[in-house]
């Protein structure tokens, strides 16, 4: 059974999910008025123009965070209710994540609040007057009902919202509310850090950013793979993470002061709507990571750093192939990386980092742009050294397609590198595989097929100098 359903989750990520069913917010919404005559209460006596509003809002699907991610929320209860003949109090509720998670920040609108983190409170910035008060709800399952939406008389203490994360604003009459609000009801967003994850190395579930164990998390949680430990090769997850924790040195600090960081971090949400495949395919893309199965059937990783070969594969063992190309600068397919990541310092945005390039080969065919998407990683300096890694692997000196062996080469299958030796093309250099399977004639094996891209140590070394121009950081200017 495990060889199966490796087979099956190697083959969604490559051929595409299947569309997973939408599960909405279980959760009810009431009092839901026109946005404009709610948001009133802010306003206390000012003036506003009469408008007629239509509300129309979906069921959502549910979101995930893993490592940190900001995010708003969808609206379930939206009331006034009067505290005198002119003033009204204003209640607003909205679902952000499913739970549990930690509240870190919270914002509204794009302002970031003073509010500590944890559950709210009165806001304490000058600008909201003592006026405007958040209750933040982590999410988990024995959360209590939210006492201020208890003051509403169709609310009750069986309304939990249990493992939801949702924010319940109450505001009064502030003076110019219309300036500090004027798109109406406050917005909340909020930065929040995921569930814990299980760590193989510990044994324990706890937070983190690392992206293999966010990757391994994935796998296993319902709203992903649904795996079990018993269908995972724990070890090469962990392996990956050890990877991901080395620290890496920055040349430029990063705006709160680091010098260091670790090597692949992961952050982000997911909503229970999207293909399975294009969550995975992220997750692995922060760590460069590859899926393959094991000898036992077992989901395994890999990638990340070099892994020197032990296994050289010499033509003694070559039954031919079924494509060899050879290439060198002027047949590179690009010469400069886009590459997006989201920066936490530019409001937790994607944001295109400094270009990775390829001098030797611009200078004899010009700059060939592609574009790669690191959206999970945190930092320029990742995103910049996944793009180097995603050059090298996209400009091979030497790419073998359909390499078939003899069950002498059984030892490559399942390597992440070999060496080959083609004395008759002058080849003695080192190799990722890409992919490999085994032919068989009953139960006799009779050959190995490889695809294979010449690749080694380089792409994977480091030097701080390479991290790049890091963006400007808003409103800041050379």
């Amino acid at each position: 059974m495990p060889a199966a359903i490796g087979a099956a989750v190697i083959g969604e990520l490559a051929l595409g999910a299947i569309a997973e069913t939408v599960v909405g917010y279980a959760v009810l919404t009431v009092g839901l008025y026109g946005v404009n005559y709610a948001a009133q209460a802010l306003f206390g006596d000012q003036k506003r123009a009469d408008a007629q509003v239509t509300v129309r809002q979906p069921v959502a699907a549910r979101r995930r965070v893993l490592g940190q991610a900001k995010v708003g929320g969808v609206i379930f209860a939206l009331e006034t209710q009067k505290y005198s003949d002119t003033n009204k109090i204003l209640y607003r509720g909205a679902v952000h994540c499913v739970g549990p998670v930690q509240i870190l920040q919270y914002w509204l609108g794009d302002v970031k609040t003073s509010l500590a983190s944890g559950g709210g409170g009165i806001v304490p910035d000058s600008v909201y007057q003592g006026k405007v008060a958040i209750e933040g709800h982590p999410g988990t399952e024995d959360q209590p009902a939210s006492a201020a939406l208890l003051k509403l008389p169709y609310w009750n203490s069986n309304m939990q919202l249990l493992g939801l994360c949702y924010s319940v604003v109450v505001a009064t009459p502030l003076k110019k509310g219309s300036q500090i609000f004027p798109e109406g009801a406050p917005d909340v967003r909020l930065l929040v850090a995921g569930e814990p994850s299980y760590d193989p190395r510990t044994g324990v579930y706890a937070y983190t950013d690392n992206a293999a164990i966010l990757l391994l998390d994935y796998l296993l949680h319902e709203s992903g793979y649904g795996l079990t430990l018993s269908e995972v090769n724990l070890s090469s997850f962990s392996d990956l993470a050890n990877v991901c924790d080395e620290a890496i040195a920055l040349i430029e600090p990063d705006p709160n002061g680091a010098a260091y960081e670790a090597r692949y971090r992961s952050w982000g949400s997911y909503d229970y709507s999207e293909q399975r495949a294009d969550v995975l395919a992220r997750l692995l893309a922060a760590c460069d990571g590859e899926l393959y199965q094991d000898a036992s059937g077992l989901i395994a990783v890999r990638g990340g750093r070099w892994q020197a070969p032990t296994f050289t594969i010499d033509e003694s063992m070559i039954q031919g192939w079924d494509q060899l190309e050879e290439g060198d600068e002027a047949y590179n397919t690009f010469t400069r990386i886009k590459h997006t990541y989201t920066d936490p310092f530019q409001d937790y945005q994607p944001t295109e980092g400094d270009p990775w390039d390829d001098l030797a080969s611009q200078a004899v065919q010009g700059v060939v742009e592609t574009e790669k998407s690191f959206i999970r990683a945190p930092s320029h300096s990742q995103s910049r050294r996944l793009a180097k890694i995603a050059m090298a692997k996209g400009n091979p000196r030497f790419r073998i397609t359909g390499l078939r062996l003899s069950p002498a080469g059984l030892p490559a299958y399942g390597e992440p590198t070999v060496r080959l030796v083609l004395s008759s093309f002058g080849i003695d250099t080192t190799f990722a595989i890409m992919r490999g399977t085994l032919a068989m004639a009953g139960s006799v094996l009779t050959s190995v097929k490889l695809d294979l891209i010449s690749l080694d140590a380089s792409a994977y070394a480091w030097d701080p100098a390479e991290e790049g121009q890091r963006p400007l950081l808003p409103d800041t200017y050379n």
